[in-house]
């Protein structure tokens, strides 16, 4: 379980986060939505801890995140952050290999248990063909797709994905997000998801947390998120939605300019 308490994240005098209260539970995949500058990627930021927290306390099954060293918290919490730059010489082998680090001896030697791990990750993303290739040769989408391996062969408890799908086409987001949810059922991770497509976030989360201003606004299932009142309040847009055509989720149609 991983537990948010009055959570505030400033930037020098610029608050954030405003005493944000989040529960997220093994085999749960949330997602965290809202506007641009609401917060999301500073929220995955103060969790993963690449930035301070100024008020509150983030656990991991009761353990308080600020107690542990950066190795313990590695060995808990992986992340797929929105932007990240590949060393471009690297195979996509040695870029999915770094996500062993918090894991090797201290000859920081790889191991056969390494070596499974990093494979097992480079197919679940369907880029094992690629592991030769050098990280400079990619596409943005080939990129984030190493950037999730490495964040597989890491092999934590919780997952973070910050907007993971915003360089890869259509089939490629079905497969990324289908792959988290599987993962999430099968293995019992603990899944957060910053999104911005509203209709992905009510197909493959099982709760959403509507983040606005700093502030979590709603929180519950899709159904109980999703509706036209609390979304046109959030993004102030004269949006509708509808129950989708094929599953039992929401679904956000939006108005032609």
């Amino acid at each position: 379980m991983l537990t948010i308490r009055s959570l505030v994240v400033a930037y020098e005098k610029n608050e954030v986060l405003h005493s944000v209260d989040l529960d997220l539970a093994s085999g749960e995949v949330l997602g965290l939505i809202g506007p641009n500058g609401s917060g999301k990627t500073s929220l995955i930021r103060a969790i993963s801890g690449v930035v301070k927290v100024k008020q509150g306390n983030i656990q991991i099954d009761g353990r308080d995140l600020s107690t542990l060293s950066e190795n313990e918290r590695a060995r808990l919490i992986s992340v797929v952050p929105q932007s990240a730059q590949l060393p471009p010489a690297f195979t996509v082998w040695e870029c999915a290999a770094l996500g062993r680090t918090p894991h090797l001896n201290w000859l920081g030697q790889l191991g056969a248990k390494d070596d499974f791990k990093i494979e097992e990750a480079l197919k679940s993303c369907a880029i094992l063909g690629f592991q030769e290739r050098r990280a400079g040769e990619l596409s943005g989408g080939e990129q984030q797709r190493v950037l999730l391996a490495r964040a597989l062969a890491q092999d934590c408890p919780n997952l973070l994905m910050d907007e993971p799908t915003a360089h890869l086409d259509l089939h490629h987001q079905a497969a990324l997000l289908g792959l988290a949810r599987r993962m999430a059922k099968e293995q019992k991770l603990a899944v957060l998801i910053a999104m911005h497509d509203l209709n992905l976030a009510a197909l493959y989360a099982d709760r959403l947390a509507l983040l606005v201003d700093g502030q979590i606004r709603a929180i519950g299932t899709p159904a109980q998120v999703l509706t036209t009142e609390v979304l046109q309040s959030a993004y102030h847009v004269p949006l509708h939605v509808h129950p989708h055509p094929q599953y039992d989720v929401p679904w956000v149609v939006l108005p032609r300019e």
